[in-house]
């Protein structure tokens, strides 16, 4: 153990003598706290936006009481009137951005037809949906991977190529002493470094302490051994430092930038996904060819439905506006399949992504964190349902007024259904990343140690 010690303060020396990686560990740092300060603002602005809602709420009211000063057509109101969806951010939410400056984190809703209002701002490609962010969570699983690299390339060859590794093993010391302090030192420092990040960040964003704070750390611990397993396996075949950074530099494009791409493609490929744009396009399609249908076919469909308001008075104006939500309700149903049908093909295509994760742990690993700060897919889907389900709260609210020709007055705007949602941790997931994790762990340390078995240490 005495042996183990005195190598070990002998890489500490050597650590601090080597002014480069010094001034390495020092940008991630920089890198880390800037991640950090990026997803916390992220979400601070969010935060802003989603408070000032209430107040837009507010001054909509009182432009619509100016406009109608006494009792009015609910028609009226139900047009001008905005209502707010609102997802609120979990405060794990700095620290892995996930989806969430990707989508909205509202919907402005009318009583007009949903689809149109859902996905007004969905316009990007499906694939993008599953990129992350430069915060906390891709400094990482992206960058500290390099760190890594950088300080285990020559674990051993440095002083194989120096001499020093001859009259080191001459001395009485293992082979396993000398791996295993290098291997141990640089351990501790990437660790030091990423778990001083993750405790910067939790505080930082004030995450409640709970048990995802352990399983964070876990996961980060996990990750960071995975990529020193690696390098030990490059370690183990005994190359020159060129060789061993240059591998190693290949299996972390393999990981995270080649294996990742091919997997989006490959996924993209087996569950196909229309844009929500071109839902948007054929429900706007299906309102306007309402404005052309006899009036009497719509709210046959429509009573059809709904067969609780099929006493109301034939409409026999030009305009009614019961006539004009029934269409752009059906609408809504017109195109519901290809709405099913977009939000199952995203959830289908996590799926496949998270089943074929375990070939690349940096997906596995930025997976899981988006799951624990409820920033991942299904969190958006449940928020987009939940939106849904608010919608149709509020045509149900309005349709006694619309059909029973009830006037809407001022009080009624209180009595108004209201939204909210907050993002909730998809630990589920999350555990079965940390598993993988552990499973990929096993796998590079159990290589590991067989080549080291197989090719005991040369020191020429």
């Amino acid at each position: 153990m005495r042996i183990f010690w005195i190598l070990f303060s002998y890489e500490w020396r050597h650590f601090r003598a080597a002014k480069g990686l010094v001034l390495l560990c020092g940008l991630l740092l920089l890198t880390g706290l800037y991640g950090i300060y990026y997803g916390t603002t992220e979400i601070e602005r969010q935060r802003q936006h989603l408070a000032a809602l209430p107040e837009l709420t507010r001054r909509n009211v009182a432009e619509l009481q100016e406009k109608f000063p006494g009792p009015a057509d609910a028609g009226d109101i139900g047009y001008y009137h905005s209502r707010f969806a609102v997802h609120h951010p979990d405060a794990w939410a700095a620290l892995s951005l996930g989806l969430r400056d990707v989508n909205p984190s509202y919907v402005k809703l009318r009583l007009l037809g949903l689809q149109n209002q859902l996905y007004a701002a969905d316009n990007t490609n499906p694939m993008k949906m599953l990129s992350g962010n430069f915060d906390l969570a891709f400094v990482l699983v992206y960058l500290l991977p390099l760190l890594i690299i950088a300080l285990s390339f020559n674990l051993l060859s440095s002083e194989r190529e120096e001499g020093i590794l001859v009259l080191l093993l001459a001395q009485p010391v293992r082979p396993a002493d000398v791996v295993g302090a290098k291997l141990i030192f640089r351990m501790s420092l990437v660790l030091g470094l990423a778990l001083l990040l993750s405790v910067v960040g939790m505080l930082w964003a004030g995450v409640p302490a709970d048990g995802r704070v352990l399983t964070w750390l876990l996961l980060t611990v996990l990750y960071c051994l995975f990529w020193f397993g690696v390098a030990l396996v490059v370690t183990a075949l005994q190359r020159p430092s060129a060789v061993n950074a240059v591998a190693l530099l290949g299996v972390w494009l393999l990981l995270v930038m080649l294996v990742p791409s091919l997997l989006n493609l490959a996924v993209a490929a087996a569950r196909p996904v229309p844009q929500g744009i071109e839902l948007t396009i054929k429900q706007r399609e299906e309102i306007h060819a309402g404005w052309d249908r006899p009036k009497t076919e719509t709210m046959n469909r429509f009573f059809a439905l709904y067969p609780q308001w099929r006493d109301t008075a034939t409409i026999r104006e030009r305009f009614v506006w019961r006539w004009y939500y029934a269409f752009q309700h059906l609408g809504d149903l017109a195109v519901a399949p290809q709405a099913a049908a977009y939000a199952r093909g995203l959830q289908q295509r996590y799926d496949l992504v998270e089943q074929l994760n375990l070939l690349s742990p940096a997906i596995n690993a930025q997976s899981s964190l988006n799951a624990l700060a409820g920033t991942d897919l299904p969190t958006h889907l449940a928020f987009q349902r939940s939106a849904t389900r608010y919608h149709d709260s509020l045509r149900a609210f309005y349709y006694p007024f619309l059909f029973r020709k009830v006037e809407f007055t001022h009080d009624d705007y209180a009595r108004e259904p209201t939204h909210t949602f907050t993002s909730r941790p998809e630990l589920a997931t999350t555990y079965r990343g940390l598993t993988k994790l552990l499973l990929s762990v096993a796998a590079v340390y159990g290589l590991g140690m067989v080549l080291l078995r197989a090719r005991p240490i040369n020191p020429r």
